[in-house]
Order: C-alpha cells, then structure tokens, then sequence
C-alpha cells in the first residue's frame, strides 16, 4: 500500500514538472508581453520656463546724468497710477536753479538805443536791392532776345546759306552729267568737260562749307552765346541775392545788442525751466496700477545690479517694472529641434511651483521667428526659440518670476493600433517589435510607426490588432535582428576609400588581420577598433512621412550617438525612450 502511495506522488510529481515545461514552450502571455489593441494617446511637448506678466509698464530714471536713489518703495508693493514710487536726490539741481536766476533788463534798454540806427539802414537796404533787380531784369530780357530773336535769324541765314549751296551742286552734277554724255559723241572739247568737273568739285565744297558753318553756329557760337548771356543772368542773380545777404547782415548787426539780450534772457529761461522740469522728475510716480518689481539689470555671465536706496542710476535707465497680474504668461524655450511641433493656437496646462495640485490651462500666444542666442558663449550649437503660453483668466494670485512646468497638447491620437514604447526596436535606420507571447517564442517583425507619446507608439504596419508582442528584449531576440550589412570589413573599407576619392588598400591575406584597420580576426573579419564584432555603422532612427513631417528629436540623436560608442556590447538592449509629440519610431537602438 505504501509503495503505491509513493508511486503515486511520484507519478504526480512528474507530471506537473511536464506540465510547467509545457506551459513554458507554449509560451502563454505573461507580464513581459502585450497585445496590439486599438487606444488613444495624446502627444504632448513638456518645458519648464518662468512666469510673467502679459503686460508691463517700465518706469523709467529722467534725470540727466547719474543721481542716486535717496527712497524707493518696497518691492512687492501693490500700487494705483499717481502712487510715489521712487525719489531721487536733488541737491545739485537746486543750485542749479539759483545759478539761472539773472537779470535781463539791460538788454531791453540797449536794443531801444539801436533801433533808430536800424530803420535808417533798412531804407539804404531797399535801395541797393532795387537796382540790382533791375540789373538782373535787363539780363533776363538780353537772354530772351537772343533766344527768340537774334538767334532765329543767325540760324535762319546758315540754313538758307546751306540749301543754296546743296542746290548749286545739284545743279553743277546734272551740267556735269550732260557734259559727259556730249563729251563721248564729240560735241565738247575734253578741257570744258575738265571745266564742268572743276565746277562740280567747287559746289560739293560749297555744300560742305555751307554745313560746316550751320553746324559751328550751332554746336558752338550759339552754345557760346547762350552760356554768355545766362551767366550774365546768373551773375545779375547773384549779386542781388549778395545784396539782399548784405543788408540781412547789417540789418542784423545793428540789431546785434538788442538780439543778444533777447537770446541772453530766452536762453536763460529755457535753461530754468528745465531744471524746474528736473526737479519734478526726481520723484517718480506710477504710470499705472501693478505690482513693484525691482529691475536687475544683466551683466556678463548672468551677473546682474540690483537696484537698491542709495544706489546710482542713469538717465533712461529701467528702475522698476510694474506687471500687470491678471493677465499671465509663460516663456519657454524650445529646442530647434522640437519646433516642428508647436504651433500658435495650440492648448498647453501649466503647473506653477509652490501650488500643488493646481493645474492652469492656456494656450501658445507667439513663437520667436529667430534663436535666441544669449547663452552662445556656453553652448555655440545652442539654439533655442523663445515662446510664450498666455494662461487663461483665473482668480488666482500669480506673480511673475515663478518656475512653471508646461505641457504643450501637440495632438490628440484616437483609435490607432498602438503598443508601448518599450515594444518598439530600432536598428539600421528600421524599426522592429518582437511578436510573440514570450521571449522563447517571439521573432522579430520589421514596423512602420507614427506619432508617439511618452507611453505608446503608434503603430501603422507591420501588425495587426490582437497580437502580441515582447516589452522586455533580451540578447537572444536582438541577436535575431537583420545584421547591418553582409559584406565583409575589407569590402566596406574599399567602397568607403571609393567614395572618398582615395585608392581601395590591398585587402589583408586569408587569415591575417589588416594591421592599417584596427583588430583583426581571422581573414579580415575581427570586430572593428576592439576586436570580435563585425564593425557596423552607427544606429539610423526612421522616421516615417507624418502629417506634421517631423524629424528624429535632439534626445533620439542624443540616445543614437550613445548607443553607437566601441564600448557597447554588440546586441546589448539600449532603452532609448522616445521624445514626446513627434512621428517616431524608437524604442530601443542597437
């Protein structure tokens, strides 16, 4: 009886050893496994940046030069337009004032003496004027009846001149012509034919004179004539305008005293009134209701000067800022390569530090059209895009200057096959999902994705709803991933010196590493700069043709660059988490 018994637990022993195993080779799913379902995700953009207020009015030092503040109200004040803000020492303005007060009544005396002499003058002025304005009228009537007159009739006898010329040498040609006609039958003797030639020649000379003497006149003697009598205008012109400056002047030295008084005593206001104007603006008041900010004005290197009682300010220097605290924004800085993905309009929550639990809802309001480069002297590469979120009307008390963390909505993704990101694996510029219901069982299938959140991937080929697919890759699965290339390290070293213009090197003999490669194994073949490992090229990250096009983020690049270092084991599962709101298909690299 005994010895059955013990068969028997034996027997059941063993059969559910058997059965655990083939629970195991059956593969059922498990935690490390997840099937393909339809969800919806959103795609969000997270940053941190800093409070501030929509609106802000700078109040501003107007006293010339430097002064300094004797009182300044405290910062954080809540304050109404026409409240004193600041006050400004005064002293120097004050005898400034003093020196300013002078007697003007001795120039008041002086200009009546000189007034007599000055009328006297301005008959003698008159005078002068209107005799070279009638020298300058006979010069203006000489022009014109040169021009309208003597000119026509010059022109009128060289033109006349001319066809009389072109005339008798018409008439000389066609004499000669008929002479040379009776000459061959013999009715004139060869010397009046010599004649008719001579007259010919003389009247095409005639006809040459004619023109040369048309074109003299006008290319030069009417040129001449002309510039003559205009310069005799223009000279007419200038000596009454030097008339007319030459009495201005006298007219104003003998007006000299009283004008100098004049200017004296209006100088001298202008100069008291504004310092009467100084001394007003050494308090300043607030141009509009807000909250007292002090203004820290930057120096190098994040150094800044803080604006304090006793301390020196300038003219047009920024004291305080009074922000307007009902309406609030956030100002973020976007990497270039995330700004493929933000857009006016979209909606954003802002958590604001030092009130938990509290979430504000807002929305981007402007994006920078260029980088802003302020910190280039840290980060030359660095290129960021300032952009402000404008929080919506809330009853809270915000203040500005606070960190705030904001999440930019890029899209909503409803109704799509998607998979967590850590199902997804990128190697060669592909991306792969391991299908199966566990490691033992599970093959690699090359996937075509889309957008992505910090939790899912979209999945848009490569599988279908209801199956599984591995979240935890061991080197066993990476080790079934299609290798980089087949072709040997030679050959890729040969094509690489191809495409740079320089001569393919001899390939090492069978056997022999290449001592101008690296590490050799056997035949060439070893495993690149460390030995063991066929050298590959650093990892590609696919992107795929999205709606909002965008490319593989900083972070992807970043998590590539990493994986690609000699020192990383051939196969090793590298976790690189996708950056969130973009079309991107990593999940892991190789």
């Amino acid at each position: 009886m005994i010895t059955c018994v013990a068969v028997a637990l034996i027997a059941l022993t063993v059969f559910v050893a058997l059965r655990r195993g083939a629970s195991r080779a059956e593969g059922l799913a498990g935690p490390s496994s997840h099937q393909v379902a339809r969800r919806s995700f959103a795609v969000t953009l997270t940053e941190k940046g800093e409070l501030q207020a929509t609106r802000s009015v700078d109040v501003k030092c107007e006293v010339e030069g430097r002064s300094t503040i004797i009182w300044l109200i405290p910062e954080g004040t809540e304050v109404k337009k026409g409240d004193l803000l600041v006050k400004i020492a005064s002293n120097e303005i004050d005898d400034r004032i003093r020196a300013e007060q002078i007697s003007v009544q001795n120039a008041k005396a002086t200009a009546e003496a000189a007034q007599k002499e000055y009328d006297i003058a301005l008959d003698q002025h008159a005078s002068d004027i209107r005799k070279a304005q009638l020298a300058l009228d006979n010069a203006e009537i000489e022009l014109n009846k040169y021009l309208q007159g003597d000119y026509q009739l010059q022109l009128l006898e060289k033109q006349l001149a001319l066809e009389v010329a072109r005339r008798s040498s018409k008439q000389a040609e066609d004499i000669l012509a008929d002479s040379e006609h009776l000459s061959t039958q013999g009715f004139i003797t060869p010397r009046d034919l010599e004649n008719r030639r001579l007259d010919a020649y003389r009247a095409s000379v005639e006809v040459e004179k004619a023109q040369k003497g048309l074109d003299v006149f006008q290319d030069y003697d009417f040129k001449q004539s002309k510039q003559q009598k205009e310069s005799d205008v223009e000279e007419a012109r200038k000596e009454l305008e030097r008339t007319i400056k030459k009495a201005e002047a006298e007219k104003a030295k003998m007006g000299a005293t009283a004008a100098a008084r004049q200017a004296e005593y209006e100088l001298t206001a202008e100069r008291l009134n504004k310092f009467l104007e100084q001394k007003q603006k050494t308090e300043i008041v607030a141009p509009a209701d807000g909250l007292v900010v002090y203004f820290a004005e930057e120096f190098w290197r994040g150094s800044s000067r803080q604006i304090a009682e006793g301390s020196e300010v300038y003219e047009r220097q920024t004291i305080i800022q009074l922000p307007d605290t009902t309406a609030m924004k956030v100002k973020v800085r976007i990497h270039e390569a995330k700004t493929n993905k933000i857009a006016i309009g979209q909606r954003a929550r802002v958590e604001v530090e030092g009130i938990p639990g509290v979430v504000f809802n807002g929305q981007v309001t402007k994006i920078a059209p260029l980088a802003d480069s302020q910190n280039r002297w840290l980060n030359p590469n660095l290129k960021e895009y300032d952009t402000e979120i404008t929080l919506d009307h809330s009853d809270r008390e915000l203040k500005p200057g606070v960190t705030s963390r904001v999440e930019i909505l890029v899209r909503e993704v409803r109704d799509v096959l998607g998979v967590p990101v850590q199902a997804v694996y990128s190697r060669n510029g592909k991306s792969y999902a391991f299908k199966g219901k566990s490691i033992s069982r599970a093959e690699p299938v090359e996937i075509e994705t889309g957008y992505s959140s910090d939790q899912y991937v979209e999945i848009r080929g490569g599988l279908a709803e209801g199956e599984y697919v591995v979240l935890a890759q061991d080197e066993t699965l990476i080790a079934k991933l299609p290798e980089q290339s087949t072709k040997s390290p030679a050959e890729l070293i040969e094509e690489a010196d191809a495409l740079m213009g320089a001569p393919a090197q001899q390939a090492a003999p069978s056997g022999q590493g290449n001592p101008n490669r690296g590490a050799g194994g056997e035949g060439g073949r070893g495993r690149g700069p460390r030995g063991g490992e066929k050298p590959t090229a650093p990892p590609a990250v696919k992107t795929s043709g999205a709606e909002t096009g965008a490319t593989k983020t900083a972070d992807d690049a970043a998590a590539s660059t990493e994986s690609a270092k000699p020192d990383a084991k051939p196969g090793s599962p590298a976790t690189q988490a996708p950056a969130a709101g973009g079309e991107v298909t990593t999940g892991k690299s190789s």
